[in-house]
């Protein structure tokens, strides 16, 4: 059983330390003021592309701590259908990890529809963290099957109670969690998932696309602007572009 970090009594939030791991993704870090921290839900949306990132730090976060990582396992909740066992591969081999042992030390539960994400988290998440030393929690796609099973009152009130345990064990536990949802359809700026998921989540990452880069949006954060920050894309070898073709329609580097 881990060790509970809540001590008996009233206590308020800056009491709690917190420290911060590299995501292994360097404009995301510079972003976020050195990477993800622990203690707080990080809530990811945007381009489904951005589940790329959740596949490099779920890696990232096992490597030894000299190497920036946390010797930790990770546990996914898999509501949007995005693990791709050979992207573990790729990165494990990128980090010098043997891909099987970095296979070994992701948790995935893959839920299938609306009542199993409820399940899964508001029923068995707690056991999977007291049985799994993981430090790193990933939620994909939180309200995606919801949404697709068509969004009603109910739904909605299961989505806050998810947040809300979500939030509470992140807390407790000292953990990362990252959590992704679509963009809202009537809100492009906004997530899906209802005030209570975005207001239980602590730090909001945008991110979008063009042909030449993926944009970072830090939309909110206790202790940072509102700022973002550009990634290039890798352009296969053997193509030459004009330099036109990185700036055409493109933002450059900036804080708002």
């Amino acid at each position: 059983m881990p060790e509970n970090p809540l001590r008996p009594g009233f206590h308020t939030a800056d009491e709690f330390k917190s420290m911060k791991v590299e995501s292994g993704i360097v404009a995301l870090d510079s972003l976020l003021g050195g990477g993800i921290e622990s203690g707080l839900v990080h809530l990811f949306y945007g381009e489904r592309s951005l589940h790329d990132d959740f596949h490099r730090i779920a890696v990232k976060v096992q490597t030894s701590k000299e190497q920036g990582g946390l010797e930790s396992p990770t546990i996914i909740i898999d509501s949007a259908n995005i693990i791709k066992l050979e992207k573990f591969t790729h990165l494990a081999f990128e980090y010098d990890q043997e891909p099987e042992v970095v296979m070994d030390k992701i948790y995935i539960s893959r839920a299938f529809n609306s009542s199993q994400t409820y399940d899964l988290i508001m029923n068995q998440l707690e056991g999977f963290l007291d049985m799994i030393p993981a430090k790193v929690l990933m939620v994909t796609g939180l309200p995606q099957l919801y949404l697709e099973e068509g969004l009603k009152g109910e739904g909605m009130q299961e989505i806050s109670h998810i947040a809300s345990k979500i939030s509470a064990l992140t807390l407790r536990r000292g953990i990362f969690t990252l959590v992704s949802a679509p963009v809202s359809a009537r809100s492009p700026n906004l997530p899906e998932g209802g005030r209570t998921l975005t207001g239980s989540a602590q730090v909001h990452i945008k991110i979008s696309e063009s042909k030449s880069r993926r944009t970072y949006t830090l939309a909110k954060h206790p202790q940072y602007p509102v700022r973002r920050t550009n990634k290039i894309k890798t352009v296969s070898s053997g193509t030459t572009l004009p330099l036109s073709y990185f700036l055409r329609g493109d933002e450059s580097t900036q804080e708002e």
